[in-house]
């Protein structure tokens, strides 16, 4: 990415709109504004963008509530250029709806997760109204966020729950590690500090597109350590409560 790449536009930078901008940032011309005073400053300030006329970008990402943004996509769209690219986060609204709202502009659907301000997040990505070069140059402008995925608009409840929710459902087993290695004796700043180079390790072991499954095997000998703790969560039925948990994840994110 260049700053020859087109202007990547942030209207409302509150948590998720924040971390796009943090994570554009450094690849990117990132105009920011928002409805509350003085915050596009200051999110301007923190990760070196611009505060202003978001709605004059080439991309204009709208991270608003989704019940605030048919009042400002009132606003904003009036002030868009022609042929430019209205992006979306919010929830409820799939890009048929954003359309009828868009004055003509094409629309993208995205629902990224907070991983993006660091680069290492994920994005789903579905669209209406651009061409496949037009699908390839959203994937390339939004790369630096992390994984870019375009998917049909219909597993968007189920990428919510994955991608949106996933860094939740993580979150919560290492907390469950953390309080099992305490319970057995560890010092808790080891235990965290232990968890969190696992977790980091994992996901570098299982970088490039490894079988989770695969990784799985190769760590777990026959009648070793590994082998005792799977089978003690294979007699709690753990595979199938995460598949609860994502059951209802998307069920609520179909819900909203």
């Amino acid at each position: 990415m260049t700053r020859s790449a087109p202007t990547i536009g942030v209207v409302g930078v509150g948590a998720m709109g924040g971390a796009m901008a943090a994570g554009l940032a450094p690849h990117a011309s990132v105009v920011v504004e928002d409805l509350v005073p003085g915050r596009a400053d200051e999110v301007a300030a923190l990760h070196g963008v611009q505060s202003g006329d978001a709605a004059s970008c080439a991309i204009v990402v709208m991270a608003v509530k989704p019940q605030d943004l048919a009042a400002v996509l009132e606003d904003v769209v009036p002030r868009m250029e022609p042929g430019a690219i209205l992006a979306s986060v919010a929830a409820g609204w799939p890009t048929e709806r954003l359309a009828a709202a868009a004055g003509g502009h094409p629309v993208v659907r995205l629902m990224p997760n907070l991983a993006v301000a660091h680069g290492a997040g994920v994005v789903a990505m579905a669209s209406d109204g651009l061409d496949a070069a037009g699908v390839a140059q959203m994937q390339d402008v939004l790369a630096p966020l992390g994984a870019v995925i375009v998917l049909d608009e219909a597993l968007f409840p189920v990428a919510t729950a994955v991608a949106g929710s996933g860094p939740g459902f993580v979150a919560y087993l290492a907390s469950a590690l953390e309080r099992a290695a305490v319970e057995e004796g560890m010092p808790p700043d080891a235990a965290r500090a232990m968890v969190q180079a696992v977790l980091a390790g994992t996901a570098a072991l299982l970088d490039g597109g490894v079988d989770p499954a695969a990784l799985q095997a190769r760590v777990t000998s026959p009648g070793g350590t590994t082998a005792a703790g799977v089978a003690a969560m294979d007699e709690r039925s753990t595979t199938d409560a995460v598949a609860a948990a994502v059951r209802a994840a998307a069920a609520r994110a179909a819900e909203l």
